[in-house]
């Protein structure tokens, strides 16, 4: 893939960047965010009228579930007038962080970080100096196994996660973290005061698609049940769709202290998603332009969009990877056409950079391409001639293990397969090579008949 200069289009930087919006990132957040004014809303009422909160907001990956948590974090962080103090970096869960004592740690880290950030001298006053301690303490441990452990005095955007539970109590964990919020409520931090803190938890997806990562999340719950009741703290646990039901429901005694409607995300409209680049171009425009140049036609994304159900961070990679394909100066925006062919041949460009395959692997391969319907391995055996065994372990085998193709359905018990949808671009670009084909076959058909 060629580096992209996006200086062509008369843009500072990459508008397609797949990282949610952030406080403090490239581009201001509450200029960059588009629509969710009702789960705005829904976020206002319940932070509102609530002195404590338990909340899972639930979505497919890629949705945009961060970002709309980053942005009302910023909201309630600056503007209200009940303010709420938070980290602009969301705490990544995984089975490290997964209990009580990890988790408190990584959270302490987590706001001594942000303090660090806006204002470093109030690191020097109890009880954050004791609290810092506590936490550098765990990050030596961790970093004696080779490991950045809590996310604690690293840059920001590389603090990822924890390692096993450090050999302090509970008890002083907990009352550390109580001291900390006690502080944040009767301290300026930067000339503001703050009523409460936003704790913000991401990556639940990852977690419960994991072996016994349901289980893991479920004894999780359990486990912090008290800290969740900690008057002034309001939680946001982000996830899949069935967080809240499979996980958070489980215990009736962990159920009763989450908001009882989980805050649903659905995908943005096509328009909406069009508008939000619109918004990022417009921010990131370089100062000596008149205006900039979409990189690609508004119909690239609403075909990508088809492609992916909606999913933003796949919709903003793919655009990445068309536009990596050019290699000369555009100096205009891409149309569906040209789009959708550069992203199929970026796609088997993947595939060739990662398999060697063999020409029959790709006749094969090009055939479940080309198909307008599910292929079955006999199918396949008897079209190329080849035993079922074969067709399974040196055809399909390979292409399954690579992502490249997937089981589609049953009938019968017998598998039916297809492209899976980060490959569904290869359709493109056999149906061009198709085309060409045929102009070239009817172009030398013409020249028989003179």
């Amino acid at each position: 893939m060629n580096g992209i200069n996006w200086q062509q289009f008369g843009l500072k930087k990459n508008p397609y960047d797949t990282l949610p919006l952030v406080e403090g990132g490239d581009i201001s957040i509450d200029k960059a965010f588009i629509g969710r004014d009702a789960e705005k809303n829904f976020l206002d009422s319940i932070f509102n009228s609530n002195s404590r909160v338990c909340l899972a907001i639930c979505g497919d990956v890629g949705v945009g579930k961060t970002s709309l948590a980053n942005l009302n974090k910023f909201i309630w962080k600056y503007t209200k007038e009940k303010l709420l103090f938070s980290f602009r970096r969301e705490i990544e869960a995984n089975i490290d962080i997964l209990n009580k004592n990890s988790f408190l740690i990584e959270v302490m880290g987590s706001i001594l970080r942000e303090i660090r950030l806006l204002e470093p001298g109030l690191l020097n006053e109890e009880p954050l100096k004791k609290a810092l301690q506590i936490v550098d303490f765990g990050q030596t441990i961790a970093l004696s196994g080779g490991i950045s452990a809590f996310g604690f005095g690293l840059e920001a955007g590389k603090e990822k996660a924890s390692t096993t539970p450090i050999q302090l109590s509970t008890s002083v964990l907990e009352e550390n973290f109580i001291n900390i919020i006690n502080f944040i409520k009767s301290h300026e931090i930067k000339g503001l005061k703050y009523s409460g803190l936003i704790v913000h938890v991401n990556n639940f997806d990852i977690v419960l698609s994991n072996e016994g990562g349901k289980e893991l999340a479920i004894k999780f719950f359990n486990e912090i049940r008290d800290i969740l009741q900690t008057p002034d703290v309001y939680f946001l646990f982000l996830g899949p769709k069935n967080l809240f039901k499979d996980v958070i429901s489980v215990h009736q005694r962990v159920k009763s202290i989450f908001y009882q409607t989980p805050l649903f995300i659905n995908p943005l409209s096509k328009t909406e998603i069009v508008k939000a680049f619109e918004e990022r171009m417009l921010l990131l425009k370089s100062d000596d332009v008149a205006s900039y140049i979409k990189p690609v036609e508004d119909d690239v994304v609403f075909r990508v969009y088809d492609l992916y159900n909606g999913d933003i961070r796949s919709i903003m990679a793919s655009i990445i990877d068309i536009l990596g394909q050019c290699s000369e100066k555009l100096g205009k925006s891409l149309s569906v056409n040209e789009a959708m062919l550069l992203l199929g041949k970026e796609r088997w460009e993947r595939i060739e950079n990662v398999m060697k395959l063999t020409l029959e692997q790709k006749t094969i391969l090009k055939y479940l391409a080309s198909a307008d319907k599910w292929i079955s391995q006999k199918e396949i055996s008897e079209l190329f001639n080849k035993k079922q065994s074969n067709v399974s372990g040196y055809y399909f085998k390979p292409l399954t293990e690579n992502n490249i193709i997937e089981e589609k359905e049953r009938v019968k018990n017998k598998p039916y397969y297809g492209l899976t949808v980060d490959y569904m671009p290869l359709k493109f670009l056999i149906k061009s090579q198709e085309e060409v084909n045929k102009s070239v076959d009817e172009k030398l058909g013409q020249l028989k008949l003179l």
